[in-house]
């Protein structure tokens, strides 16, 4: 291989917490003549290839001491529009469903290791559909996610420094923003939008009015 050749490979670590998924990615990138797949150990990376879970930690805690940040890739089965979208908020440049094509990886690669974003079409057309429902405040998520942990508004008052009566004022934005009339439909809905996570401890606690 020639210097010219290998200064225009693009290096790619994979972080996905799937063995299985990380063999498999591993192992379509290397089949192709502009990837080399290594630790990040070795040596400086393009590109990381994440679950979602880790994409999102990586995303909110670059590796420190590296001298680029790589771009991070989202291959994941979290297909919900909110998860991607705060995916791309929290700074992910690429993300893809599982199910996606060899060719499809390749190129996700390519396009976010050139500093664009990419997203599968099917991620794309879930993100469009959440830009058509109302948002959630960064105030109203936290109060979302206490509801999830089962507090009545006195305990989320306390817990957020605010008055009883304003945590109700959220409450009821947040039931009209997630078109539910009760706290436990509004929780359903914010888990089927993807806002909270079903396997998060906050979801799995019993809720009180």
């Amino acid at each position: 291989m020639t210097a010219l050749a290998h200064a225009l490979r693009i290096n790619v670590s994979i972080a996905h917490h799937d063995p299985y998924v990380a063999t498999g990615i591993a192992a379509l990138l290397r089949s192709s003549t502009d990837f080399t797949v290594q630790p990040e150990s070795l040596g400086e990376v393009d590109v990381v290839v994440a679950d979602y879970s880790t994409g999102m930690l990586r995303a909110a805690a670059p590796r420190r001491g590296a001298a680029k940040v790589a771009s991070l890739l989202i291959v994941s089965e979290q297909d919900r529009g909110w998860q991607i979208r705060r995916a791309v908020d929290a700074g992910v440049r690429g993300y893809l469903l599982q199910d996606c094509s060899a060719n499809e990886l390749a190129d996700a690669v390519r396009c976010v290791a050139g500093g664009r974003r990419y997203l599968s079409r099917s991620a794309a057309d879930r993100v469009l559909d959440t830009l058509v429902q109302s948002v959630p405040t960064a105030r109203e998520f936290e109060v979302l996610q206490h509801m999830a942990c089962g507090l009545g508004n006195k305990n989320i008052g306390r817990l957020l420094g605010i008055s009883e009566g304003t945590v109700k004022t959220h409450v009821k934005t947040i039931l009209a923003k997630l078109g539910e009339q009760t706290r436990t439909g509004a929780i359903t809905e914010a888990i089927r939008r993807g806002l909270l996570d079903a396997r998060h401890p906050l979801a799995d606690v019993p809720l009180s009015a």
